[in-house]
């Protein structure tokens, strides 16, 4: 099967994927948030840079390999 790039100019995999783990983490927060000692704020910024270091370390990890 060919690889048809990103025709959208974006991976459309990758940004369903982001949004439906963001939705997944802002869902558990809304339910289960008042069970840790941080407030909502704290552990949406918390999710969010942990998401943002996996990524980092993921793209690293594809440049190194020689995927990217």
């Amino acid at each position: 099967m060919t690889d048809i790039g990103s025709p959208a100019g974006f991976d459309i995999a990758t940004v369903l994927t982001g949004s439906g783990v963001t939705l997944l983490l802002s869902a558990g927060i809304a339910r289960y948030g008042h069970r840790f000692e941080y407030n909502s704020g704290e552990l949406y910024a918390l999710s969010g840079g942990v998401l943002i270091a996996l990524g980092v370390v993921f793209g690293l990890l594809l440049v190194l390999t020689g995927n990217r």
